[in-house]
């Protein structure tokens, strides 16, 4: 953030799906197809506005497989100062608030997948299945 001055900031901000997309990524990391659904937007809406994001140095992103996960890059100075004040403020705004606790829903069933993936069957030496943490199935 710090390449940008504040001015510049507010400008980066100020544009309402961006802003959207913040304080969606405000409440925890998340992928595009979890910004799709949250703000029910198409996802070439969502990616530019992300790369417009990125850019300004407001997020970062971090390649996971074929996914890329997106999030708030934090900082101190007076940019870090002025978007965690922007993000503070949009707890008044009722729809606002919903989006970041379904941003915030969205992001925790992504642990729940991971740890159901861990559960996978495997055929024991009797031909009785066993998940990974050795229950019969």
């Amino acid at each position: 953030m710090s390449a940008l001055s504040p001015a510049e900031l507010l400008i980066c901000v100020a544009e309402p799906t961006r802003l959207r997309i913040l304080n969606c990524l405000a409440a925890a990391p998340l992928f595009v197809s979890d910004l799709q659904v949250v703000l029910d937007l198409p996802q070439p809406t969502v990616s530019r506005h992300l790369t417009v994001l990125k850019r300004s140095r407001v997020v970062r992103d971090t390649p996971i497989a074929q996914f890329v996960l997106y999030r708030l890059k934090t900082e101190g100075g007076p940019a870090g100062r002025l978007l965690t004040a922007v993000l503070d403020a949009l707890h008044h705004d009722e729809r606002l608030r919903m989006e970041r606790m379904r941003a915030l829903e969205r992001s925790r069933s992504h642990g729940r997948m991971v740890a159901g993936n861990r559960r996978k069957t495997v055929r024991g030496e009797a031909g009785v299945s066993h998940s990974s943490d050795g229950e019969e199935t």
